[in-house]
C-alpha cells in the first residue's frame, strides 16, 4: 500500500488516524469528533480531512460493507465492533464529506491538480455520500 492513493486508506495520514480509533475508549464519540473537526464551516486542513475520511469510511464499513482493501487490523476492528450504533452519524458523514470536497478543503485543493486521480478520489467520496443519503431530493 502506497502513501498516496485515491482510496481512503491509501493515505498514510488516514492510516495513522486508525491507531487512535483502535485505542478509543468510546469509539462512537471518537467517530463523532473526527467527523466534526474545527469549525463547522471553516477551512479544513489536510489532517482534518483525513480524520473525516477515516471516520466516514469506518461508519460506512459498519453500516454497509468494508471496501477498497483496507488494512487487516481495520477489518478485524470492524468485525469486533459491528454492533456499534452509528446510524445517527450518517448526517454528520454527509455534511463533513461535502466539506472535504469543497473549495475550503486543503485535501481537495491538493487533489484538484491530479487529473484522472482527482476524479477517482472525488467519486470514491461521492459514493459514500450517496450511500449515506440514498434519497437526497426527498
Amino acid at each position: 500500500m502506497g502513501s498516496w492513493g485515491y482510496k481512503t486508506f491509501e493515505d498514510d495520514t488516514t492510516c495513522d488516524w486508525l491507531y487512535d480509533l483502535y485505542e478509543a475508549e468510546d469509539p462512537h464519540s471518537f467517530l463523532l469528533s473526527s467527523l466534526n473537526p474545527g469549525q463547522s464551516d471553516g477551512f479544513l486542513d489536510d489532517l482534518d480531512c483525513s480524520k473525516v475520511l477515516g471516520a466516514a469510511e469506518t461508519v460506512f464499513s459498519l453500516l454497509f460493507q468494508v471496501r477498497d482493501n483496507p488494512p487487516e487490523e481495520f477489518k478485524e476492528w470492524i468485525q469486533k465492533n459491528q454492533d456499534l450504533p452509528v446510524n445517527d452519524l450518517k448526517s454528520n458523514c454527509i455534511h463533513s464529506l461535502k466539506r472535504v470536497l469543497s473549495e475550503d478543503s486543503e485535501l481537495n485543493n491538493i487533489w484538484s491538480d491530479s487529473g484522472e486521480d482527482y476524479r477517482n478520489w472525488k467519486n470514491n467520496i461521492q459514493m459514500m455520500i450517496d450511500a449515506f443519503d440514498p434519497n437526497p431530493l426527498l
